[in-house]
């Protein structure tokens, strides 16, 4: 395979599992450092730059060293040193979070500027990866958005949208930036959120009742306490034996109830898998934001590669993810979960059945390493496309 030196532009850098702390960073390490260590296994330099820390990465037959500077400077120094190659040069956008706000604003033009002069010639092949379309997702986190940042991003997204790819989380928002921002199918691609089967080993589910159901996010904010309460009585009135693991640092500490256990600490990537590994059933809860419905939590990958049933709230982005995969259940309202569990937690020998089923889907489809290499393939037949 034909491959071109790389550079990464995103909001930190994520090149281990151990670097793993939310979805941005993920993503990063799934998906990015998968796609550079393609790059350098056929002997071509990758330059990661990590803009919180104002930092560049070079990484280059096995050296790897790094300098301060800022985001222009990064673009300048790798476009000129990564030329010599006499070939293009991809660039892996990370947006918006490569934009830090507005006192950053007149370097993050100007780079975005220069990225395109060198587009003109032919130099490099941009690829933006819009994890966050930043005005549906500013929406979502404050519940409004002023008129002076409408603009702000308005203008950065009239920049960033005439780069030669834009990669979405969902179809659902590829068709959502179609019919609002017009931007051109050609333009765009679908690489949804991927997770790590070479981390996460596939564990029989625990056959010990209760059934343990696990649950993570801001689940104090979404849900409430007390509909959370509200569902295991019912679920307890039912008759169906169930305990809730809630993995939420905002969560209170002193709830006393034996069918509710709440870890509100923070616990790192590694601890987070083992909880998913020790639960029974996963338990996908989201805001209920347009944002929210049309793109997916990193979350999901992870929690069908444990290979367990899943119940998540309907969105059209985790529809996508689930397909119709035996073993993922949508629902529109809480009330629904219990008539969920009860066939579930029916038969255990059919649970196993769904968990296995589960595990080959993710593993076939949600391989971040197969997910990287089909992007990075896509972006080089693009390329040659238009040479």
């Amino acid at each position: 395979m034909l491959v071109f030196p790389l550079l990464i532009i995103s909001y930190c850098f994520a090149w281990s599992p151990k670097d793993i702390r939310e979805g941005l960073t993920h993503r990063y390490y799934g998906l990015y450092s998968n796609m550079a260590r393609h790059v350098l296994k056929h002997g071509k330099p990758v330059h990661w730059y990590s803009v919180t820390e104002r930092r560049l990465l070079r990484i280059f037959h096995g050296k790897c060293s790094s300098s301060k500077c800022s985001l222009f400077v990064a673009v300048a120094k790798t476009l000129g040193e990564a030329l010599t190659f006499g070939k293009p040069v991809i660039v892996m956008l990370d947006y918006p979070h490569s934009f830090l706000g507005i006192k950053h604003f007149i370097t993050y033009v100007s780079s975005l500027l220069l990225l395109h002069a060198f587009r003109l010639v032919g130099a490099v092949f941009v690829t933006v990866d819009n994890m966050d379309p930043p005005i549906e997702h500013s929406i979502e986190l404050k519940g409004r958005i002023s008129f002076s940042e409408k603009l702000l991003w308005l203008l950065l997204n009239k920049l960033v949208f005439h780069f030669d790819l834009m990669v979405f989380h969902s179809q659902s928002y590829r068709v959502y930036h179609k019919l609002y921002y017009k931007l051109s199918y050609e333009k765009t691609t679908v690489y949804p959120p991927g997770s790590f089967p070479e981390i996460i080993p596939y564990v029989e589910p625990p056959l010990k009742q209760p059934v343990k159901v696990f649950l993570s996010g801001r689940i104090h904010e979404w849900i409430g306490l007390k509909q959370l309460i509200t569902l295991m009585d019912r679920l307890k009135g039912e008759d169906i034996g169930v305990k809730f693991i809630v993995l939420d640092k905002s969560m209170p500490t002193n709830l006393r109830r034996e069918d509710i256990e709440i870890v509100n600490i923070y616990i790192n990537y590694f601890d987070f898998t083992r909880l998913l590994a020790d639960a029974n059933v996963l338990l996908l809860i989201r805001p209920r934001s347009l944002h929210h419905v049309l793109t997916v939590r990193a979350t999901l990958a992870d929690y069908m590669m444990t290979g367990r049933p899943v119940l998540y709230l309907y969105s059209l982005g985790s529809k996508e993810i689930v397909s119709n995969v035996e073993g993922c259940y949508s629902f529109r309202s809480i009330e629904e979960i219990p008539n969920i569990l009860r066939k579930l937690t029916r038969d255990s020998s059919s649970l196993n059945k769904l968990c296995i089923n589960i595990r080959t889907y993710a593993e076939n489809r949600l391989d971040y390493k197969k997910l990287a290499l089909d992007l990075l393939r896509e972006i080089i037949n693009r390329i040659r496309s238009t040479n």
